[in-house]
């Protein structure tokens, strides 16, 4: 039997799927940077045509689980969507894999601590750092939205922490500045970002401790915070915006 698994929050989708008994894996990958939407459901098609010793991996396909988040807005909705749709139409059961808990399997020697930052802009990240202890992982700093300084005021207090995630690229500018007082490790790039490799390991682990949807409207995406459209209308910007320009098209009408 097998779980499929979809990874749409990152720069790259990709799919998977995993032998439940041994723990294989194997997975697909989008080379072109957000074309999520063109292509990660081609890629489930091809493994669910897999053939295997009994048949077709579609026939033998135990539950199916996506990365729900945080992460890209529009990324995140089409894993969901579009595991949501094939456990629906097959019947199965749904597994969630937040997108954060994925890199807490890079914690795997005694000691080691990871930190994750994916970009939510303007200073801010979706992190979360965590530690290996006592035979199991740890949270240094639960998952959640945090400003970038955050995460670093954590990971300062352990050196040797390896950072993981999107928010390497896009705060560049802001680590090499804590870089001429304290040194940062980074993960290699080829190992640096969220994948469905990821998706289907934790969603394996999840399957075995029982922990999966019945419903697939239970497939809840976790977004973390509002869109820039959510906020602003919140908050009564969208609202100003929408009557200054309705006065400059009556001004410029009149």
């Amino acid at each position: 039997m097998y779980i499929l698994g979809f990874e749409t929050t990152g720069p790259l989708g990709s799919a998977a799927i995993i032998e439940i008994e041994t723990g294989e894996v194997k997975t697909l990958l989008i080379n072109e940077p957000m074309s999520h939407l063109k292509n990660v459901a081609s890629l489930g098609e091809r493994l669910l045509q897999e053939e295997i010793s009994t048949g077709k991996v579609r026939d033998n396909l135990a539950a199916v689980s996506a990365s729900i988040g945080p992460g890209s807005f529009t990324g995140i909705r089409i894993g969901v969507t579009l595991a949501r749709s094939i456990g629906q139409a097959l019947e199965i059961p749904l597994i969630s894999a937040p997108t954060l808990e994925l890199f807490r399997e890079r914690c795997t020697s005694k000691d080691s601590s990871v930190a994750v930052i994916l970009n939510a802009r303007r200073g801010q990240v979706y992190g979360g750092v965590f530690a290996y202890s006592e035979n199991q992982v740890k949270d240094l700093l639960t998952p959640g939205p945090y400003m970038l300084t955050d995460v670093l005021t954590i990971t300062d207090e352990h050196p040797g922490t390896i950072f993981y995630g999107d928010g390497i690229d896009y705060y560049d500018e802001e680590l090499k500045e804590r870089e001429k007082n304290k040194t940062l490790v980074y993960a290699g790039e080829d190992i640096r970002y969220q994948s469905a490799d990821m998706v289907v390991r934790l969603a394996l682990e999840k399957y075995k401790r029982g922990e999966i949807l019945n419903s697939p409207l239970e497939l809840l995406p976790d977004y973390m915070r509002l869109s820039e459209a959510e906020q602003k209308l919140k908050d009564g910007t969208l609202q100003k915006l929408r009557e200054e320009k309705m006065a400059r098209f009556i001004k410029h009408n009149s």
